[in-house]
């Protein structure tokens, strides 16, 4: 078992479906990665190209939720990670949940880093 880092929930503007102007998109994504950079480094993550994360979804509440559509906006939170680790993020794995975890106060996504496995 490797370490469990907590991280926000992604903002709205990272949601496959926001529309709008690019530059809100872009400053989320910004934010959201440096974010994640300080929360990988804070748990003091070592390097590793061939991570594997294991993601865990707890909404902020109850509403409806595609799950399909987390993926895509934890691009910039994986980023994070390999900012933190000073690696390229190209070798590494992730698992996906088949379901949501339970609802927490303001969200929250749960990663596991676990070391590359064969």
């Amino acid at each position: 078992m490797g370490a469990v880092i907590k991280f926000p929930w992604p903002p709205k503007g990272l949601q496959p479906h926001a529309k709008g102007h690019w530059r809100p998109k872009a400053a989320a994504t910004k934010a959201y990665r440096q974010t994640s950079t300080w929360h990988a480094k804070l748990a003091g993550v070592k390097p590793d190209t061939g991570a594997v994360l294991e993601f865990t979804f707890c909404p902020p509440n109850r509403m409806r939720r595609d799950l399909q559509n987390m993926p895509s906006q934890m691009k910039p939170l994986i980023d994070g990670i390999a900012d933190a680790m000073g690696v390229d993020d190209h070798g590494f794995r992730c698992l996906w949940p088949f379901e949501f975890g339970p609802v927490e106060k303001g969200g929250a996504v749960y990663v596991e880093i676990r070391g590359e496995i064969s």
